[in-house]
């Protein structure tokens, strides 16, 4: 519904209860009578109008509610007649100045859906003889209740058509002539604009293991950059029936990815994304409030995925399907993919989302020996192999490795300790002291050098963060001592 519509169906609503409480106090023959509303969240009574021929009435446009005379009759669901300095003192009638012609008040309740959303009062100097006017004032209650409910129809209805042409502008976004990263993170920032208190995350094969690989720039309390899925979760069952799940979480239970989640809550919805009959990834939608997923909600964001992976589909032959298609062809994510990544992070952190997430670059200590000592194909087969063993999922600690260049890979690692760079190097030596198996057969030791450092709101983006791991790798590089430098 546009702005413009809108500001005239609010106005329209308004002169009509406007109209009805003129209507009310002629035919009433009363000398003045107002409509406010009880606003129980913010204690408060909220005028929205009044009609009167006195020259000595004037109306805030809130009061709290301990400070009116309606305050008592706030749940009232009958009329009440009151006698003015009988039942009410003369110096509670705060909306008149100089003196009070009220003598009798009546006051007429609006009930909606079983609240007393409303009051109406009729004020005058005569008697109000409530049951002449009985009439009167059944048709006025009747006639508020056909106002609001059409009124909240009108605006539903445009609100509905309004959500629609959003998921159609959010359609028209993942364009197939894209590349295909930035299709999926097109489509995860459309998503997120459906989960207003959750968010949107995207897992995908590479390292021989499943991973986080991106966040979307808004989504709350994610999943970390890295995570590693385990069977038994919901992203699992997705991916294993090939199907969107929709689950609702209790007591922590079912998990959306792994056990290591510190909090599942609310519900979850997971989509395989599909591309020629085979698994190339699952989005994980979750939100703290499970009325979220409304059946159009399911259907917007599945098929969001399902036109994302089709986009893909049309660039990417099925002969060519043998390896995963955000990965090199040793296991590595693509550097399209871990750049984007990247900026994510960074957007977050300049959002106020603190999270530790640090950016290294990888490299053996003898790469010219490498090359000497083996052939083309096996070297292919041992980076692979290197990928594999560098993954700090395998040793429990959120992230993943990227392409960079021939033997430098990008490693993303995402965690609330403060020494999580170290601990990873510290397993993965551990684990290679005792040699490396290769898949080509045999067995050797490598020695892996780092240079990296860590994502801060003062960062510009991830070129720049990536130079500052170039100059971190350059060092330890040509330090013999040294294996891990920060910059």
């Amino acid at each position: 519904m546009s702005l413009d519509r809108q500001e005239k169906a609010l106005r329209e609503y308004k002169q009509i209860l406007q109209d009805l409480v003129h209507l009310l106090r002629t035919s009433s023959k009363v000398q003045l009578s107002y409509l406010c509303w009880v606003n129980r969240a913010r204690q408060q009574f909220v005028w929205e109008t009044n009609s009167t021929g006195l020259p000595n009435v004037m109306f805030q446009d809130r009061v709290a509610f301990e400070n009116h005379f309606l305050n008592e009759f706030k749940d009232t669901d009958e009329i009440i007649q009151l006698m003015v300095g009988e039942d009410i003192e003369k110096a509670k009638l705060i909306h008149y100045f100089d003196f009070v012609q009220a003598k009798n008040i009546l006051i007429v309740p609006f009930i909606n859906k079983g609240e007393t959303v409303a009051l109406t009062v009729l004020e005058s100097e005569q008697e109000i003889d409530q049951e002449a006017i009985q009439d009167r004032i059944m048709a006025y209650n009747n006639a508020l209740v056909n106002v609001l409910d059409t009124y909240l129809e009108v605006v539903d209805l445009h609100e509905q058509q309004q959500e629609w042409e959003d998921y159609e502008e959010s359609l028209n976004k993942l364009d197939y002539r894209g590349h295909k990263v930035e299709i999926f993170a097109t489509m995860m920032e459309e998503m997120q604009k459906n989960l207003p208190n959750g968010g949107a995350v995207l897992l995908a094969p590479g390292m021989e293991s499943w991973n986080v690989i991106l966040r979307t720039q808004n989504s709350k309390n994610p999943p970390k950059l890295g995570l590693q899925l385990e069977e038994k979760s919901v992203a699992y069952e997705s991916l294993e029936k090939g199907e969107p799940i929709f689950t609702m979480h209790f007591n922590n239970n079912p998990r959306r990815i792994t056990s290591a989640e510190k909090r599942t809550e609310g519900a979850t919805f997971a989509i395989p994304v599909m591309i020629h009959d085979r698994r190339q990834g699952v989005v994980i939608c979750y939100d703290n409030d499970p009325l979220t997923f409304k059946e159009s909600t399911k259907h917007k964001l599945s098929n969001m995925v399902r036109i994302a992976a089709l986009s893909v589909q049309s660039s990417v032959k099925k002969s060519g399907m043998v390896q995963e298609i955000l990965t090199q062809s040793f296991g590595a994510f693509t550097p399209e993919l871990w750049e984007i990544a990247l900026n994510n992070e960074l957007a977050k952190l300049k959002k106020g989302t603190p999270e530790n997430t640090w950016l290294g670059l990888v490299a053996p200590d003898d790469v010219s020996a490498l090359r000497t000592k083996f052939r083309l194909e096996d070297l292919q087969k041992i980076q692979t192999d290197f990928v594999t063993n560098l993954n700090p999922s395998k040793y429990g600690i959120p992230g993943f490795v990227g392409y960079n260049s021939d033997y430098v890979y990008a490693v993303l690692i995402q965690s609330d300790d403060e020494e999580a760079v170290s601990f990873w190097m510290e397993k993965m030596k551990s684990k290679l002291e005792a040699g490396l198996n290769l898949s080509i057969g045999g067995t050797m030791r490598p020695q892996f050098k780092v240079g990296y450092t860590k994502l801060t709101d003062q960062s510009v983006n991830a070129y720049q963060v990536m130079e500052k791991a170039k100059k971190a790798l350059a060092k330890v590089m040509n330090d013999k001592e040294a294996e891990l430098v920060e910059a």
